[in-house]
């Protein structure tokens, strides 16, 4: 045996210590290869011709991809990226910018692809009735969603058919989640009460993908419109969302109680976007109604009735359960729960299913009210208890005859999940052309990150805060999440957080009193939210201040020169000023018609009569004298100004972040030109 190793044993006979660790690396490796090789197979199979039109991707693409896309090999995209001060792997994601840049070096023409929109994720994507199904086909109760603008009055009106208060008890008045209700409503003319689906969704422009989620599910959308607001961006997005479903579209005009309600007006801001009334020969019907008097809401009920007869609704009752994740959330006393809507098939207690990369024996069922069902029936809303892990909002779940197909089914999507995860996390990192050009004030480069760790209530405001918090600027501050998931903070969240100098945001999520200690311990800030526009408005308050502040111009007056006076130091202009005061140790920038003469001189001496003076107001005359220039003459323009630091705003840095990259492909392409 060789030294340090064990007796009677060599090195190769010792157990891994990290094995897990040690497969997953050999697993990447044989990945790359793999993937270096169909490159290679590629490029001599195309001969190597390169592409003629590149479609550029605004999530971006690797060296790897991009070199296989123009027919080159890695080390010549890396090259290429290198002589312009850009130093990657070849793994790296390249952002768009300098896809294009690469793109314009090798003489290839590219255009920019089509990126989904939020409304193409309300588009409905997945049959949950087969061949198989047709000759069990049985009417089901239809499931519709509320939509429109926050503050329109969707829950008051969910609240009026169920005899509920639950806007009462939501943060800040506003909905921040899916709600899936079951009621049993009067509807038409029968007088059985019949089982609805209703599922609220909420109105806040952060709660875009929410809005599609719920419009993907739907059998009817209620477009909700205030009568004294009328059409609002949201109301807009929501009718988009509904159009992009292809689903039959109700219109309720709420609020017609209150002072100001004009209901004409929300039928053209409504009729402006597609949605023409029946009145005046479209297809649409409108409600006009009160959710706090209930004037209309029986007359839209018998409409909800007519469009659901018209649209036929059925599943199959007896077929094994499919249907939508609308919300997912971790509680701390039943563990990973989900509500869902049953699209096919009857959801039962001890069914095996697959959600996602989520698998699970269900274990209870519980109604929007908490009772507890053997059952979900096709079209019914419930909550599973018995999951192995939180699912995403919008997944699709789906029963098994057992356990190992569910497994099996759930161990697939880990998979994709795994390499989309990888993906987001290689995006974060991105090579960016735009990244070169970062300086600070004493001109090193750097690009300032806070690092968060989310903690949620439920899965589906994650995408919802994400989005928000997104939309503001992140050209010199970028905002990266280490984690974003449901359930209250846990030690884990505060140690991750500490090791990497980052933020803990809850979004009506728990902090338990021994975490709380541990974050104390750790110096970790844990913030605390309720409402999502303010933990929004919190961020880039956090955002701006690690920018520091800039330096700004600010004008304190104007001086014409009257005459110029000779001086033991130097030249003396004197005159009068006309706007304003100047003082020593301002800054000047004289001016003779178009002519800068200087442009930051500073007011060294200033003059009243035989007297140094500090300050000299509008109206007064004086001399001043500056070392930058002295060859003043009659008609001189003297404009003073002093710098003051401000704080910078995340929207003026973008600007200035961007003109300064035009500037840097300017100049490139300038080089090109000269080579």
């Amino acid at each position: 045996a060789g030294r340090g190793r064990g007796r009677g044993r060599g090195r190769s006979d010792r157990p891994p210590r990290f094995k897990r660790f040690t497969a997953t690396a050999e697993e990447q490796l044989k990945a790359q290869r793999a993937r270096a090789a169909e490159r290679r197979a590629a490029r001599r199979e195309a001969g190597g011709t390169k592409a003629e039109l590149l479609e550029v991707p605004a999530a971006g693409m690797s060296p790897a991809d991009l070199a296989q896309e123009l027919a080159l090999s890695d080390a010549e995209v890396v090259k290429a990226l290198f002589m312009k001060g850009i130093m990657c792997t070849v793994n790296q994601v390249l952002d768009a910018d300098t896809i294009k840049m690469v793109c314009d070096q090798f003489e290839v023409e590219y255009l920019d692809a089509d990126s989904a929109g939020v409304s193409d994720a309300a588009k409905k994507t997945s049959e949950f009735v087969g061949e198989e199904d047709l000759d069990s086909l049985a009417p089901r109760p239809p499931i519709v969603t509320i939509m429109g603008h926050v503050d329109h009055g969707k829950t008051s009106l969910l609240d009026y058919i169920r005899q509920e208060k639950v806007a009462d008890g939501e943060a800040g008045g506003i909905t921040q989640g899916i709600g899936a209700y079951r009621a049993e409503v009067t509807m038409g003319e029968s007088d059985q009460p019949q089982p609805v689906v209703f599922l609220d969704t909420p109105g806040h422009e952060a709660f875009s993908a929410m809005r599609a989620r719920g419009a993907r599910v739907t059998d009817i959308a209620v477009i909700v419109c205030a009568a004294d607001d009328g059409v609002r961006p949201q109301t807009e997005e929501a009718v988009a969302h509904a159009q992009a479903a292809g689903v039959p579209i109700v219109v309720a005009i709420t609020k017609i109680d209150k002072e100001g309600a004009d209901i004409e007006n929300a039928k053209n801001g409504l009729a402006a976007v597609g949605l023409t009334p029946e009145e005046w020969g479209g297809e649409v019907p409108f409600i006009a109604l009160s959710s706090k008097t209930g004037d209309g809401v029986e007359d839209l009920l018998e409409a909800l009735a007519l469009t659901s007869e018209m649209a036929e609704l059925k599943a199959n009752p007896t077929a094994l359960a499919k249907g939508t994740v609308v919300e997912a959330r971790l509680e701390k006393s039943s563990g990973a729960t989900a509500t869902v809507v049953v699209q096919n098939g009857t959801l039962k207690v001890g069914d095996s299913l697959s959600v996602g990369a989520v698998s699970a024996r269900v274990r209870a069922l519980t109604d929007s009210y908490g009772n507890r069902l053997e059952e979900a029936s096709p079209s019914m809303a419930c909550t599973v208890v018995g999951l192995s892990g939180v699912p995403e909002a919008g997944d699709i779940f789906t029963v098994h005859k057992t356990d190992k197909e569910a497994k099996a089914a759930a161990k697939a999507k880990e998979a994709e999940a795994r390499e989309k995860r990888l993906a987001a996390q290689a995006g974060q990192d991105r090579v960016s052309l735009a990244r070169t050009i970062v300086e600070t004030e004493d001109g090193s480069q750097e690009l300032q990150r806070i690092n968060v760790v989310l903690k949620v209530d439920s899965a589906g405001v994650t995408e919802a805060i994400k989005t928000a918090l997104a939309e503001l600027p992140q050209d010199r501050v970028l905002l990266r999440f280490l984690l974003a998931a449901p359930g209250e903070v846990s030690r884990s969240d505060i140690d991750l957080a500490a090791a990497s100098d980052g933020l803990v945001l809850t979004f009506n999520a728990g902090v338990p009193p021994a975490v709380e200690k541990a974050a104390e311990e750790a110096r970790v800030e844990v913030r605390q939210y309720q409402v999502i526009y303010d933990m929004v408005d919190d961020l880039r308050t956090t955002m701006e201040g690690r920018m520091g502040t800039v330096k700004e111009e600010e004008a304190i007056g104007k001086f014409t020169v009257k005459a110029v006076f000779g001086g033991r130091d130097g030249k003396v202009a004197g005159g009068i000023v006309t706007e304003g005061r100047v003082e020593v140790g301002c800054r000047l920038r004289g001016r003779r018609g178009k002519k800068v003469l200087c442009e930051e001189g500073e007011l060294k001496q200033l003059r009243r009569f035989q007297d140094n003076v500090t300050l000299v107001e509008e109206g007064t005359e004086c001399g001043l004298f500056t070392p930058a220039f002295e060859n003043w003459e009659e008609g001189d323009e003297i404009e003073a100004f002093v710098y003051k630091r401000v704080k910078n705003t995340l929207e003026e840095a973008s600007k200035t972040f961007n003109a300064a990259l035009e500037e840097k492909k300017l100049h490139e392409e300038e080089e090109m030109v000269s080579a």
